[in-house]
């Protein structure tokens, strides 16, 4: 039978008896309150269910829901949730008791990374926003159904505040070039002369290969010259960096990902002449360093090119060139786009780019490929 006592606060406390020793489940506004939840709890108990721990913190929720994931998720998505976890989630839940986290306060929080800073910007993204939240649901959903702390979800059905419609479009839109402007970075990159090895064209290639394959920067700088067998590549593997910036070599995104493409002759004489080239500094060179996995794209001191520099390099190129930055990632739409324009369909340009599913594809070029639709249309007119 469940007890209840009224404390010097006005409050009612209910305990509950399991396996003969009595158990607070909490305190209550009322005393109706307590017999109601104590009469849930006593059902648990009767068939065999876990015993709601009220008093459980939600950092301890926390630490099991990150424990369950490590052993379910890869390791870089694994370190990408537990900066989320610690950085942007416990500093206002994790002192919480789980029981007394409102609807109101997860609002709130959310809220507050959309707040505008001095320049009149969005702390976070959308995109940062929509994770934060995913995560924080995640957890209050093992609390739930694994560790049966909680009777429902408090952040069930919330939704990230929808901002202006057209500050959304003009951020989610997919930057890509236009072939002219992707041929006068190429040409540009053609003539230019690093100082230290004029003759190493290092990013003219990588640029190059990036435009003609679509591939994601991180599964091109994984790329040795093993994997290029005459016109087919061999995509299986990717880059990332440890905690110590230390390169690691990882699994791809999903089983879509792994994948072997064909690539033009163009590109293939290109790579020939790189890779000789990159031989004759190596053998001719003592300031030229090998690397031991012979990548393809290695900077002259035989290391992994880091995602930050080839960032930072392809900015300061497009400036030079006179063509506008849109980042790393232009290289993957701008072949893709490119693609569709001559024709390809949606299903070889998803298998192409390795992307989970063709609605992916779809949904990501919805806008060009509406557009390349309507121009087909006004030729058809014509």
């Amino acid at each position: 039978m469940a007890t209840f006592r009224k404390l010097p606060s006005g409050k009612w406390q209910a305990r509950v008896s399991k396996d003969g020793k009595e158990k607070s489940i909490g305190t209550f506004r009322t005393k109706k309150e307590a017999e109601i939840e104590a009469a849930k709890v006593e059902e648990r108990i009767y068939y065999g269910q876990t015993l709601n721990d009220r008093n459980m913190l939600f950092d301890e929720v926390t630490k099991d829901w990150l424990e369950h994931k490590k052993a379910n998720v890869k390791e870089s998505t694994f370190e990408q949730l537990e900066v989320i976890v610690r950085n942007h989630i416990l500093p206002t839940f994790g002192h919480k008791k789980i029981m007394t986290v409102r609807r109101t306060e997860i609002k709130r929080w959310i809220a507050k990374f959309g707040e505008l800073d001095e320049n009149g910007k969005e702390k976070y993204s959308f995109g940062s926003r929509l994770k934060y939240l995913s995560v924080m649901k995640s957890i209050l959903h093992h609390a739930v159904h694994e560790l049966e702390v909680l009777e429902k979800n408090p952040a069930d059905k919330l939704r990230v505040p929808v901002k202006d419609s057209v500050a959304m479009q003009k951020e989610d839109e997919v930057k890509y070039f236009s072939l002219e402007e992707l041929n006068k970075l190429l040409d540009f990159m053609k003539t230019y002369k690093h100082q230290r090895f004029p003759e190493y064209q290092l990013y003219y290639m990588l640029m190059l290969f990036l435009s003609k394959t679509g591939l994601r920067i991180s599964e091109a700088l994984a790329l040795r010259w093993s994997d290029i067998d005459g016109d087919k590549v061999t995509i299986d593997k990717q880059t990332r960096r440890d905690n110590n910036n230390n390169v690691i070599l990882t699994t791809l995104k999903n089983a879509s990902s792994y994948r072997s493409i064909k690539i033009d002759q163009d590109l293939v004489r290109e790579l020939k002449k790189f890779k000789l080239k990159q031989n004759e500094l190596i053998l001719g060179n003592k300031r030229f360093g090998k690397n031991e996995d012979s990548i393809i794209f290695q900077n002259y001191h035989g290391h992994y090119l880091t995602p930050s520099i080839v960032r930072e390099m392809i900015q300061k190129y497009c400036k030079k060139a006179g063509v506008e930055y849109k980042g790393t990632h232009v290289f993957r739409h701008t072949h893709a786009v490119l693609l569709l324009e001559s024709g390809a369909s949606l299903k070889y340009v998803s298998n192409r780019l390795g992307h989970k599913t063709i609605k992916t594809t779809a949904d990501t070029y919805l806008d060009i490929t509406e557009k390349i639709e309507e121009d087909e249309l006004q030729k058809f007119a014509s």
